[in-house]
């Protein structure tokens, strides 16, 4: 009765098979088909879930609904035993349920191993296959590697799994079972993504004749309710998406949404950061889903990449945004549930926090081993919530947080990003700003306190020189100005408000924490004498010898310090960081005696004292933010590249702190004329030595981005990172150790190769430098013993190439010290080799006493079994214990071998532990002389960039030395046959018109002529030319005499803030407005068109009003318009000269300007413009000619109107003073 049941069944799975088969066929002929008709059970649709965007194969894909649908109705087949007959092996073969898994979308070979992992096995050949098989057992379906559909949650013994590897050498957790992770969740036959993507199973291997075995209950009700199963009709992709169960969870709906104290969004201390879960909704998650659920509530602004055995996972809401913004393919399951390999954490972090998200890292810290141990050894009573693997939080990044470290990989460019926190107050009508900001690949911390205008004009220079990623500001009533300044500035910066004294800390809170942690000690251990920073030091009071009271003008810069300090401990940075001690003091470039940004080494000995602002100025030449804007000097106006800038002209530069130094020179400029002078007898001497030129960049090319590898290095060295140290990251059980292990060790190696070419490069220049006459020059080429700057290191370097092999460590990418460097790891090797000598000289004693060869035999931790031949074992006393046998000989240990064995695994055990520490102790070495290695870098970076100002000054047709002009009455600036910086340069160079400027007619130059014209073009041309004589270049022109120039204001083009609700008028009058109020006599002002944004009248007499003003204050002046009132107004003034761009005009018609052909010649030429043939754009613009002539006929009555008032004005005056008289 059984065999006729078995075989029933048997012919009826097989003739469903064929059916289901049939399906597919139908689908993939018809993909638009309609569905089946709708089933009742509901678990077969429920289970259904959106296919990837990739479209894939599946193999045997019977077998997979059958388990799929049926699971939440079927009980689970028993697991077979050991004494199944062969039929059952066989027809398990011959179900053969395997499952073709995705392959994670890849553009790179980061994950090369990403197949490998998935698998668990190493995989050496390069050429992977598309798809992934998992095999896994059909009849495990409680097998604890798997996530099984039914469940809503992970299993509580779930971790078991999670960290099962399955090779013990490549890592520390137990090895368990293969998990089959990363399966796509697939939809049950007739699903919507199959009409989609249709998928035809391979056909079934065929097994051998059997006699069938009888099936159980649950196979027969499986294949009972088979057919009904597969005509079931799916779920849409998009109501899935939609009907994830995390969207209706009561505590994540918005109207019942609080923080984890408690808050609702409406409190104004509500922290948004994290999230109140219930404590009964924690009870019934699984051990693993509780532990993510914890940290989620946290770090609810985050995506949580949780780590589960060799994976990062996402869930719930993290896993949506993860299938949208990352492409990655959903797990089987009923909620959320998607992940990649660890090897793709660098890759798959960039992207989402390039897309403006913070990505959170939760590391296990411990394996199952240390969790059992840890259970076991517990005084108190354990639930399954305790037999866990312990995870913890290792790092938060963000725009603003990036590092760049082994995991994250290297930078993609040199560009700084910046994490700025700004405090303002309002104090008797005068804003106040703190500001603190560092870019965390660097480490460099800058923080001031200054006093701004109305316009912010002090703020906007700070965040067009270090435009900021991140912002963090303080949940206060800030003004109205500075946040519309920040809104408007900053539309793309990810902003963070903190709540005052518990995340944006008081001034005094700071320096207390910072006194009483070890961020600021000696020593290794942080235990050492407290070191506080020099700039510090200065923001706290006088006298305060324990540091702890505040400057009153240092106190909202020493809250944003807190505020990035809370910020980087939130982030697991501040230790990284802050234990550099690198901060310096910022002010505002316009601030009298503000530093240099750039930290060059180039103040010239012979510089000259100050004996007035205008003839021989202090500081630097201020440039604030609406005039690298309207300049273009470091972004384009287009999509914010370098393309078309000065930055992008000039930077030739081929190593990326040299790309970071020019950009500061550029964002302020020299003032001081020796200090321009010293730069420009620098570029002289390059210019004339091209061979040196070539072979210096040739060298220079060749050096990594030793800035970042200094503070990547300081970081590796820190002792909180070491095995076991305070850092999470020092507990994480990271299955590419070996890789991180790997690149950390390149980062040493390249660091000391990079800083031994910088010494070589020294040594090949070593006589030459002495014949530079550059002051600069012999700074960077020349040792400090010898009178220089660059520092001496070379002991430094010796040490580094004696205390290890470094070809060794970078084949093996591991240190291995050599004799006398390192006192642990030589106390074990040696305790190692005097084992090996007792071990060997035992041997050779065993042999005599046996009279017969006598060999070892064993591995691990059964080493050293004395192996005695048959014929020799009557020798063997009792004080030899039988451990195995083979044919013809016995195998023994004595307590000698038990004692040598145990010394060495011992001294094993002592030299693992001084090599995994090994590395990090090189890499704090190496950070003790990390102040010699900034001066290096900044010499190297000075010589980088006078290297790009050589290159550009030889590379332009027409080039002069600027002439600096000191001593004289009034300031000067005359510009001969100028050409622009880069509108000159390439192909079109020669249709250029060269033009040229002074002061010898006026200071003020009022400038007219047709649209067009080239007005605005000759204004920037003037303004790029004084910043490259300031910059110490050689500029693209006939020649160049100027006073110094201490700032240059724009008033060019025309915009809108609608950020700020300002109108393209209100903001034309606010720059201006900043002209007038800060403007000297040594200052160059560029003003385009002023007072177009209004009526002609109104605009007409501000225009006149500004004139006035900045012919009082003295200052040289480009001054375009097309009010010709203006020139009618100023034509007999001594300080203004009248210009006009030039142009031609044929077939002149009074009546019909249609007719006219204008040919511009953009020469700049004496005189008034007559007119601004304004029509002729109209008819380049391609405005109608039948309009153009009606608008010329309304013109004419206009000007006649206009006429006529003015006669009647001149006739009403000399009536009313005849009548006087």
């Amino acid at each position: 009765m059984d065999a006729s049941i078995s075989e029933s069944y048997r012919l009826k799975a097989m003739s469903q098979k064929n059916t289901l088969f049939n399906y597919f066929q139908r689908s993939k002929a018809s993909p638009t088909a309609a569905g089946s008709k709708q089933t009742e059970h509901k678990e077969c649709t429920k289970s259904s879930t959106p296919i990837s965007q990739k479209e894939h194969t599946q193999k045997n894909t019977t077998p997979k609904v059958h388990k799929q649908c049926n699971q939440s109705v079927t009980p689970k087949r028993p697991r077979p035993t050991g004494t199944e007959s062969g039929s059952h092996e066989a027809g398990r073969k011959g179900s053969a349920k395997q499952f073709k898994r995705l392959r994670l979308q890849s553009d790179d070979d980061d994950s090369e191993n990403d197949q490998s992992l998935a698998n668990g096995k190493k995989v050496e050949d390069k050429q992977l296959p598309e798809t992934i098989h998992s095999e896994s057992d059909e009849l495990d379906e409680d097998s604890e590697d798997e996530y099984q559909p039914k469940k809503h949650e992970l299993s509580s013994d779930d971790e078991y799994a999670d960290d099962a590897v399955d090779s013990a050498e490549d890592s520390p957790v137990k090895k368990t079972p293969k998990r089959a992770k990363l399966v796509a969740r697939t939809p049950t036959c007739g699903s919507s993504a199959d009409k989609k993507s249709p998928r035809v199973p391979s056909t079934p291997s065929t097994p051998a004749p059997t006699t069938p075995r009888p099936l159980g209950s649950a196979t027969k009700l499986k294949l009972a309710s088979f057919s009904a199963e597969c005509e079931a009709s799916p779920a849409p992709a998009d109501d899935l998406a939609d009907n994830w169960p995390h969207l209706k969870l009561d505590f994540l709906l918005p109207e019942r949404r609080r923080d984890a104290a408690g808050r609702r969004p409406s409190d104004p201390d509500f922290n948004p950061r994290s999230l109140r879960v219930p404590a009964d909704f924690l009870d019934k998650q699984t051990p693993a889903l509780r532990q993510w659920w914890v940290i989620k509530c946290e770090h609810f602004d985050c995506v949580i990449f949780f780590k589960m055995g060799k994976f990062y996972e996402m869930f719930h809401m993290d896993a949506v945004l993860c299938v949208k913004e990352l492409g990655l393919l959903y797990m089987k399951g009923d909620h959320a549930h998607v992940g990649f390999p660890e090897a793709s954490y660098g890759r798959y972090a960039a992207a989402l926090v390039e897309k403006g998200h913070k990505v959170c890292r939760v590391e296990q810290t411990e394996t199952p081993d240390m969790m059992q141990s840890r259970v076991a050894s517990s005084t108190k009573r354990t639930t399954k919530f305790d037999k866990v693997v312990a995870r913890e939080v290792c790092q938060i990044t963000s725009r603003g947080t990036r590092t760049f470290s082994a995991m994250e990989g290297d930078a993609t460019d040199g560009e700084l990003r910046y994490l700025l926190a700004v405090r303002e107050q309002e104090v008797d009508g005068e804003l106040q700003f703190g500001v603190c900001f560092v870019d965390t690949s660097v480490g460099h911390f800058r923080l001031g306190q200054f006093s701004d205008d109305c316009h912010c004009s002090r703020l906007r220079t700070l965040l067009a020189h270090y435009p900021p990623v991140q912002l963090l500001q303080a949940r206060t009533a800030a003004p109205q100005r500075s946040r519309d300044v920040l809104t408007s500035l900053l539309p793309n910066c990810l902003k963070e408000t903190l709540r005052v004294g518990e995340e944006f800390w008081a001034a005094d809170k700071t320096l207390r924490f910072l006194a009483e942690t070890d961020y600021f000690r000696e020593g290794e251990d942080g235990s050492g004498e407290l070191q506080w920073p020099q700039t510090l030091l200065d923001a706290t009071r006088d006298g305060d010898t324990l540091h702890l009271n505040p400057r009153k003008d240092c106190e909202l810069a020493l809250q944003c310090l807190g505020a990035v300090t809370w910020y980087l401990q939130l982030s697991m940075l501040d230790t990284q960081l802050l234990s550099m001690r690198r901060f310096s003091r910022y002010q505002p470039p316009d601030v009298p005696g503000a530093a240099a940004e750039d930290g060059s080494p180039e103040t010239p000995p012979d510089r000259p004292e100050s004996d007035g602002p205008a003839h021989h100025p202090a500081g630097r030449m201020v440039l604030d933010g609406v005039t690298l804007r309207n300049l273009e000097i470091v972004s384009n106006s287009v999509d914010g590249g370098t393309e078309g800038t000065l930055l992008g002209t000039l930077d030739t530069c081929v190593t990326a702190f040299g790309k970071r130094v020019l950009r500061a020179w550029l964002c302020s400029p020299l003032r001081s004329p020796a200090a321009i002078a010293a730069r420009l007898d620098a570029v002289e001497d390059l210019m004339s030595r091209a061979d040196v030129m070539d072979d210096v960049t040739a060298r220079l090319k060749q050096l990594p981005d030793l800035e970042r590898l200094v503070r990547r290095i300081h970081v590796q060295g820190n002792s909180r990172l070491r095995a076991g140290g305070s850092h999470p990251d020092s507990r994480a059980i990271m299955f590419e150790q070996t890789k991180y292990s790997r690149s950390r060790v390149m980062d040493l190696l390249s660091a000391l190769a990079g800083f031994k070419q910088a010494a070589q490069l020294l040594q090949s220049l070593a006589g030459t430098a002495s014949d530079f006459g550059s002051y600069l020059l012999r700074c960077c080429l020349t040792l400090e013993k010898d009178g220089g700057k660059f520092p001496e290191y070379d002991e430094v370097l010796e040490y580094f190439e004696t205390s290890f092999d470094q070809a060794e460590a970078r084949k093996e990418g591991r240190i291995l010290p050599s004799d006398g460097v390192d006192e642990q790891f030589d106390a074990a090797r040696d305790a190692l080799e005097q084992v090996e000598r007792e071990l060997d000289e035992y041997l050779h004693e065993q042999c005599r006493h046996f009279g017969c060869k006598v060999v070892y035999f064993g591995q691990a931790k059964n080493r050293y079994q004395l192996e005695v031949p048959d014929r020799a074992v009557h020798k063997a006393g009792g004080s030899y214990e039988l451990q195995t046998q083979k044919k013809g000989a016995k195998r023994y240990w004595t307590d000698t071998t038990k004692e040598l064995l145990a010394r060495q695994l011992a001294a094993e055990e002592q030299r693992t532990a001084a090599l995994r520490d090994i590395s990090r102790r090189m890499f704090a070495r190496f950070s003790r002389h990390q102040a010699v290695w900034e001066r290096a870098v900044q010499c190297l970076g000075l010589l980088d960039g006078l290297l790009a100002l050589a290159r550009f000054s030889r590379g332009a047709e027409v080039s002069c030395r600027p002439e600096l002009v000191t001593g004289a009455d009034q300031a000067v600036l005359e510009i001969t046959d100028g050409h622009h910086p880069w509108l000159g340069r390439g192909g079109g160079g020669a249709d250029f018109i060269p033009n040229s400027v002074g002061t010898e007619r006026g200071r003020l130059l009022l400038i007219t002529g047709p649209n067009m014209g080239g007005k605005s073009t000759l204004m920037r041309q003037a303004g790029l030319l004084v910043i490259l004589a300031q910059l110490g270049c050689y500029v693209p022109a006939a020649s160049l005499r100027l006073s110094p120039v201490d700032r240059v204001f724009t008033r060019l083009g025309a915009q809108d803030r609608i950020m700020s609700g300002e109108s393209t008028f209100h903001v034309e009058l606010s720059e201006t407005a900043a002209i007038l109020q800060h403007a000297t006599a040594a200052s160059l002002v560029l003003v385009d068109e002023l007072g177009r944004g209004t009526s002609t009248f109104d605009g007409s007499a501000i225009a006149s009003a500004v004139l006035r003003q900045l012919l009082r204050v003295g200052c040289r002046c480009l001054f375009s318009t097309h009010y010709h009132s203006l020139v009618e107004e100023f034509q007999d003034h001594d300080q203004v000269w009248l210009g006009h761009m030039a142009c031609m005009v044929e077939n002149e018609n009074q009546d019909d300007p249609t007719q006219e052909t204008i040919t511009f010649l953009y020469k700049l030429t004496d005189g008034a413009c007559p007119k601004s043939y304004g029509f002729n754009a109209a008819r380049l613009a391609g405005l109608p000619a039948d309009l153009i002539r009606h608008a010329h006929q309304r013109a004419r009555r206009f000007e006649q109107r206009v006429e006529r008032m003015i006669r009647f004005t001149t006739v009403w005056r000399a009536a009313a003073a005849a009548a006087a008289q």
